[in-house]
């Protein structure tokens, strides 16, 4: 972000063209020694601390001066009555009452004097340096009616006597101790006039023909120039403060910035500076320093790790890893810059796994639920349940097996619906017992009872069918052999089947003695019709001759040896 500037607020300064001449500077006053002062009434003020600082020019810094009479509420003094012309001071009620620089200021030179009293200790400087500091006990007079004399700067405090040939720039006085770094920092400045203590602060910038020095802090401790004549008295100051106004223009961006000379300033600066000539209200030079500060954006990673997906501040949904999105906050960060966040995330995917199962009519899953048919659809979660910390999502693939445990009966025969599977048929009468060799998938009933098929499925499902009745078995001991004959019986392999008195397409079946069917046909039997069989490739034993119409079964035993 580019900054320019604009205008430059300077206390009393008139900004006139850099291309003009300098201008006649009047910026400090020339007191003559003889009986020229300054003078303001001044308020009361308390000072239980103090600070007296200026810029003073002493042609000879004679003993027995006073630059600075304070002799209001308080009476404090900075000035020169030793003989070898250093400086002095007076408080009343300090312990001591007064300390000595042991130092005198060369002449004709402007120096920079303060007075401090800290509660502890009364200090004096002479351009920045401490030259002495003195313990000192006991707290500063604060008598209203006993000192009401006012501010006299150049003279004794009743401005009769200790006159002094010296000129002056740039006097502040303060109600609170300025420390040795604010000294420092701010005895070559301007200030703004509204520092926190200063009770009266006079810069000398009234200029030619004033008889009066302005006190810029607002409190009104305006000076008079007395026995003076504002037509010659006012000169023009070398001091650091005096003469060209100083003023330093602070400026902090988060980029380049074209300042007031017209030059692009991409790097910090504290060394350029920029005079408008005459541009003060003294008539002085305005000189600008520029103090610049380019701050940079500040940056920083948000680093982040979600399951598959991830909405970041920019309101993008990531699905997939990613570290080269960014986001900037305007004007974020804690210097007035950018805030830019870079994103750092990792995207870990849910485990998915699949449960294949295979079960005999019913299963109940890790749901909880019981299922009666496949299924290949249902899932479960287990929340953070993956060995990444996503989530394990389970499908299910679920094959429910059934056996077909139907049977079809036609007279004397049972047959097992369900195709491909191992029979073994039971007595239903006799508790479910296995009937001997009964494994095909017909089985015909040799007697009147209540049969049913154990049907294991191609898939190993098992399961029995309902018991079926049969009634309809007939055998020749119950008075049938009048009506069917079978002979020779016993027989060696071949006999016939006849009928006096039938005459019908009759089925014809042998089993052996287990069940098992050796021979099956349809026939028609009648006086002039029998039917010819033959057992020459059984084994010798006991068969059963089924012989059966749409309404009757009649067995017949026939024994082949």
């Amino acid at each position: 972000m580019k900054r320019f500037f604009t205008a430059l607020l300077v206390t009393g300064a008139i900004i006139l063209s850099s291309n003009q001449s300098q201008a006649q500077c009047y910026s400090a006053v020339q007191l003559d020694g003889t009986n020229e002062y300054m003078f303001t009434p001044f308020a009361n003020y308390t000072f239980n601390t103090f600070t007296m600082e200026m810029w003073i020019n002493s042609a000879n810094f004679n003993p027995n001066e006073h630059y600075i009479s304070l002799y209001q509420n308080s009476y404090i003094v900075l000035g020169g009555w030793s003989a070898s012309g250093s400086l002095d001071t007076w408080a009343n009620g300090l312990n001591p009452i007064a300390i000595n620089s042991g130092t005198t200021p060369s002449i004709n030179t402007w120096h920079h004097i303060a007075f401090v009293f800290d509660g502890t200790s009364q200090i004096l400087y002479i351009d920045g340096v401490a030259v002495v500091t003195t313990i000192t006990t006991g707290a500063v007079t604060n008598n209203a009616v006993a000192y009401n004399s006012g501010l006299v700067i150049g003279a004794r405090h009743n401005q009769t006597t200790q006159y002094t040939n010296t000129a002056f720039d740039d006097v502040r006085i303060w109600n609170v101790a300025r420390t040795p770094t604010e000294l420092a920092n701010n005895m070559n400045i301007n200030l703004a006039g509204n520092e926190a203590g200063l009770v009266a602060y006079y810069t000398f910038e009234d200029g030619l023909g004033s008889t009066t020095v302005t006190d810029l802090t607002g409190n009104g401790n305006t000076l008079t120039l007395n026995n003076m004549d504002p037509a010659t008295d006012w000169i023009s100051s070398t001091s650091p403060v005096g003469g060209p106004v100083q003023t330093i223009d602070v400026q902090s961006t988060c980029g380049p910035i074209t300042w007031i000379d017209g030059n692009i300033y991409s790097a910090n600066d504290s060394t350029a500076t920029y005079t408008y000539v005459g541009g003060a209200a003294s008539g002085c030079d305005s000189t600008v320093t520029l103090n610049l500060t380019i701050n940079s954006a500040s940056t920083s990673t948000d680093v982040l790790a979600s399951c598959d997906s991830y909405t970041w501040i920019d309101s993008n949904v990531y699905t997939t890893s990613n570290n080269t999105a960014t986001y900037t906050y305007v004007g974020g960060a804690a210097n007035g810059c950018d805030s830019i966040v870079s994103l750092d995330l990792i995207i870990t995917t849910s485990q998915q796994s699949t449960d294949v199962q295979s079960a005999c009519d019913t299963y109940t899953w890790i749901d909880s639920n019981v299922y009666t048919v496949s299924n290949n659809t249902a899932t479960y979660t287990y929340i953070a349940g993956a060995a990444n910390g996503c989530d394990s999502i389970v499908s299910l693939n679920l094959t429910i097996n059934t056996v077909d445990v139907t049977v079809t009966t036609a007279g004397l025969d049972l047959t097992s619906n369900e195709m491909g599977a191992i029979y073994q048929w039971v007595d239903c009468d006799s508790s479910f017992a296995l009937i001997a060799g009964a494994t095909n998938q017909l089985y015909t009933a040799t007697s009147n009872g209540n049969y049913a098929v154990v049907v294991t499925g191609a898939s190993g499902c098992l399961d029995t069918s309902a018991c079926i009745a049969i009634t309809t078995v007939s055998l020749d001991e119950v008075g049938l052999a009048n009506v069917i004959t079978l002979s020779p019986n016993p027989t060696s392999g071949e006999f016939s089947i006849s009928a006096e008195s039938y005459s019908e397409q009759v089925m014809i079946k042998v089993l052996d003695i287990t069940g098992k069917l050796i021979f099956e046909s349809t026939e028609n039997l009648g006086p002039d019709a029998s039917i010819d069989l033959d057992l020459s490739g059984a084994a010798n034993g006991v068969y059963i001759v089924n012989v059966s119409d749409l309404n009757e079964v009649h067995s017949i035993r026939v024994i082949k040896k």
